[in-house]
């Protein structure tokens, strides 16, 4: 989106920021330690949106073969039918769960004991998710769908895969399930990422220095 904005005033003198929207990184925090003895891959969303893309989600989940490993799904709206008949027919079914709209206490308490969040969306905007969760310490697995291109440091805070490539997010998935020293080191990588760029206090930076100079104009346009 700020490409787009800069491309658009391709020659004006305009102030243009990048200012995403920030989070309380007190209340979305991580484990003192975290425990990988029962690992888990998390997704979070309106699980019915097609969008969402559960479904590539799911295939890359059942080709990680003898990794003991559950799927949980979260939020407001839980998959479709077709979604179970496939967990079936893929004998996963009883690997995976689904939380519907959980407390924001419940959230966070899934967000920290997550061994891998997973994000494997046609399009994102921003993808709130993926910072509420690496600011738990979590390391991410994401497809290139639009915000979380920016959010991920490839290889460092999480991985990025291509929208629908259910083998690649089956492959990361994998390597962040079964090396847990590559797993904690990025956790705690990500959690240093949100510190630096998207606490409520980072981010609001921007808003207010632009509210000052706005307000230092006075009466001029």
């Amino acid at each position: 989106m700020l490409d787009f904005v800069r491309n658009t005033n391709a020659g004006r003198e305009l102030d243009l920021r990048y200012a995403p929207p920030g989070i309380d990184a007190k209340l979305f925090s991580p484990l003192p330690a975290r425990d990988l003895a029962d690992p888990y891959v998390l997704c979070v969303g309106r699980l019915d949106d097609p969008r969402k893309r559960v479904d590539v989600l799911l295939n890359a989940f059942a080709q990680l073969g003898p990794v003991n490993a559950r799927l949980v799904l979260a939020g407001s709206s839980g998959p479709t039918s077709a979604f179970w008949r496939n967990a079936e027919s893929l004998a996963v079914r009883d690997r995976v769960e689904y939380v519907q709209r959980p407390s924001r206490e419940a959230l966070i308490e899934l967000y920290r004991n997550a061994a891998v969040f997973a994000l494997p969306s046609d399009e994102e905007g921003f993808g709130m998710v993926l910072i509420e969760a690496m600011a738990c310490g979590v390391p991410v697995v994401s497809t290139r769908s639009g915000g979380p291109d920016a959010i991920v440091d490839e290889g460092k805070t999480g991985f990025l895969v291509d929208r629908e490539d259910a083998a690649a997010m089956t492959d990361r998935l994998r390597r962040l399930l079964c090396d847990r020293e590559l797993n904690l080191a990025m956790g705690e990588r990500a959690r240093d990422a949100v510190e630096h760029r998207y606490t409520n206090e980072v981010c609001g930076r921007t808003f207010v220095d632009v509210w000052e100079k706005l307000a230092a104009r006075g009466g001029t346009r």
